[in-house]
């Protein structure tokens, strides 16, 4: 079976030498032709497409989504695909959350690490050897979002931390797990000195840290947030960090990205970071990795004549699988 695999969008942090090596790699996939522009289109072969969070769906020429088998996702954000087109499409789209779940969860514990214990290096003998430090023996911390990256931020932390929590509303199966809730209420928030967003952004969660929110926070809460911007009121997270000098918000995400010069420069309790939480040195190998295994995989299953197969053992990293109640969590 031969096919064309066409990329519709890139990063930043994709130079032209990641193309380069994206095309020698999955081109040693047997019947696989890397097209690098819509003019090298052979229009007797389907099409896999390779999309990230800047691809606008609607704007993909009719002519290769006809032709399309296969997308895949290599980001874990995915709010960029319409609920029906996802409900409409022919084909399977392959999220890539494994890629960066671990990256980013270390961001986020990081954050929580350089906030509580910042080791100073001292350049003389400290005769008083004080530390005034609080300790993460004595937070209550509150994660939103028991996926890829939740769970491993609940993990790393539930020995460390006097209560660790999660929300989330769209977990199944949930019994005997006396610290995860699926039952939205104000009253979770109250007295949470560490808060950390993980979860995806919809019509449920836009928003959810507002000033309703925020009041019921520790008035020395930590925040940070490398999920989504749009689920922080940003003007209500101003507001707070004002009124309490002590609280802190980490933010690697932002409704408005990028940020423009100078944005929030004047908030002193606020560190931004210009949406890295998910890159690391071998990102792109593992991005091409990622492609690779499930591109052969997908062209394995179709020559044996298994798609709904390959839906089915691929389920946990189907866009489908993401569709609760018409919502994409």
């Amino acid at each position: 079976m031969n096919v064309q695999i066409y990329r519709t969008n890139a990063s930043s942090y994709q130079n032209p030498s990641f193309f380069v090596q994206e095309k020698k790699i999955l081109e040693k996939i047997e019947g696989v032709k890397y097209i690098q522009s819509l003019n090298e289109i052979n229009n007797e072969d389907p099409f896999i497409l390779i999309t990230n969070t800047h691809t606008k769906l609607n704007e993909i020429p009719k002519v290769l989504l006809d032709k399309t088998i296969l997308v895949v996702h290599p980001n874990s954000g995915h709010d960029n695909f319409p609920v029906e087109f996802i409900k409409n499409s022919s084909f399977p789209i392959i999220l890539g959350n494994p890629i960066r779940s671990h990256a980013v969860a270390e961001y986020i514990i990081g954050c929580i690490f350089n906030h509580f214990t910042k080791i100073e290096n001292h350049l003389h003998w400290s005769n008083d050897r004080t530390w005034e430090r609080k300790l993460l023996r004595d937070q209550k911390v509150l994660i939103l979002g028991n996926g890829h990256i939740g769970k491993v931020v609940k993990n790393s932390l539930s020995s460390l931390c006097r209560e660790v929590k999660t929300f989330d509303p769209f977990v199944e199966n949930q019994f005997n797990h006396t610290d995860l809730t699926v039952n939205y209420a104000k009253e979770m928030f109250k007295g949470v000195q560490v808060l950390l967003l993980a979860q995806s952004l919809n019509e449920n969660s836009a928003k959810m840290i507002n000033n309703d929110i925020l009041k019921l926070l520790d008035p020395e809460c930590l925040i940070v947030n490398a999920a989504r911007g749009g689920l922080i009121e940003e003007e209500h997270l101003i507001h707070y960090l004002q009124k309490n000098p002590k609280a802190f918000a980490y933010l690697d995400v932002f409704e408005n990205e990028p940020f423009k010069p100078g944005h929030l420069h004047d908030i002193k309790n606020v560190n931004k970071t210009s949406h890295i939480a998910g890159v690391y040195k071998k990102l792109n190998q593992d991005i091409i990795s990622y492609e690779f295994h499930i591109i052969k995989e997908f062209l394995g299953y179709m020559r044996e004549n298994r798609k709904e197969q390959f839906s089915e053992d691929y389920k946990e990293c189907l866009l489908s699988s993401r569709i609760q109640k018409d919502i994409l969590i």
